[in-house]
């Protein structure tokens, strides 16, 4: 895959497959992986904090205010269910450092491990440095495929479309709109809690409704 600027690398969200490199031979940053969207009427739900006037804030696993993520499917059961939020956790992260990037985020190393871990490092020190932010509503579902002794297997499907590239000027890049793919995530249980250790970019999918 080329490196942040074709319309399948649109979303930084992607990860591993994004991560080959941040700028082109031109030194024009290029795309990111893919996107996807809910209204933003339909946003994720929020909670209020604690101790000044209602201010929502998003919950763990939906994203951010400008960039919410709706989970749709159902809700694992059994040693799958934990899998999931783990999984769902670590998208939530990529997206929120997708819109602010900071290599530097304790939640790196606390949702993923190596390769995956460095990876995020890398592509997050590159689009910090270029000054490159990702924005939009996400819809997205988890799915869970196995459970094996301290590993799990799950696919995630990221309907990206509404989501856009910025530049340093706030500019949104032609051409960087996402699409709707499938992400296969492998996680590792260590420390009593599953980190997502490695992702790969799949092809099209779909989305329960």
């Amino acid at each position: 895959m080329s490196r942040f600027g074709h319309r399948g690398a649109v979303l930084i969200l992607l990860t591993a497959a994004a991560l080959a490199g941040c700028s082109s031979s031109s030194g024009e940053p290029t795309a990111l992986p893919p996107g996807s969207g809910p209204d933003a009427t339909s946003a994720a739900p929020t909670t209020a904090a604690p101790t000044t006037t209602a201010v929502p804030t998003p919950t763990a696993t939906v994203g951010t205010r400008r960039s919410p993520i709706r989970w749709l499917g159902p809700a694992a059961t059994g040693p799958r269910a934990d899998a999931q939020e783990a999984a769902k956790s670590y998208w939530s992260m990529v997206v929120r450092l997708a819109e602010k990037p900071d290599p530097a985020d304790p939640e790196i190393a606390t949702l993923s491990v190596a390769p995956q871990m460095d990876q995020l490092v890398t592509l997050f020190t590159n689009t910090k440095a270029q000054g490159i932010v990702q924005r939009g509503p996400i819809d997205g579902s988890v799915t869970v495929a196995a459970v094996t002794g301290a590993t799990a297997t799950a696919a995630t499907c990221l309907d990206q479309t509404l989501v856009r590239l910025y530049d340093r000027a706030g500019k949104p890049r032609p051409g960087s709109s996402g699409s709707v793919q499938q992400f296969s995530v492998r996680l590792e249980r260590t420390g009593g809690a599953w980190k997502v250790s490695t992702v790969s970019t799949g092809s099209p999918c779909t989305l329960p409704r």
